[in-house]
């Protein structure tokens, strides 16, 4: 089963012909999620989550994301621009969301995540038993004060332009 919500509690499932064609190209390129971060000029530094699915049975993990994508050397119009994208994680093998801390104001409409590395939050016994070729990544909340924790085989980001992330970056 396929689930689709967006940060406003839509919940929807849709895929088209093209959107898959595109997912198996760029999934082809087969990336960790720390490789694909690397290849942003900011990683997800400040990625504005517009909406999360997971799919369980085919093991995949998609987030609907608008990604940072201006430099700091940029003119004043461009530092701060923006690119919607959607992130593909196929070879899903765990997703877990920490809940947000009662604290912070976490009722907001939409969530920005920034890519990290929290092994240290998760049982070492655990990370062992992950297959070879597989990773693993987390991802801060800022507004949750709390963590997104994944372990998957591949990912890819596919742009709103129908680029995938190798050829968007070069």
């Amino acid at each position: 089963m396929t689930f689709n919500c967006s940060s406003r509690g839509t919940c929807v499932s849709s895929s088209s012909l093209r959107e898959r064609k595109l997912l198996a190209l760029a999934l082809s390129l087969s990336m960790t999620l720390e490789e694909l971060e690397n290849t942003l000029p900011n990683g997800l530094h400040d990625a504005e989550v517009q909406s999360l699915s997971v799919n369980y049975k085919e093991g995949s993990l998609t987030f609907d994301l608008r990604v940072w994508v201006g430099r700091i050397w940029d003119s004043p119009e461009r530092r701060e621009e923006y690119k919607n994208g959607r992130l593909e994680i196929s070879g899903l093998l765990f997703l877990i969301m920490e809940p947000p801390d009662p604290k912070y104001p976490f009722a907001r409409p939409a969530v920005t995540i920034d890519g990290c590395d929290m092994r240290e939050n998760l049982s070492g016994e655990l990370l062992k038993s992950l297959p070879a070729d597989s990773f693993f990544r987390s991802l801060w909340v800022n507004e949750w004060n709390a963590f997104i924790h994944i372990a998957a085989r591949k990912a890819a980001m596919l742009w709103a332009d129908g680029r995938a992330t190798e050829e968007a970056t070069s």
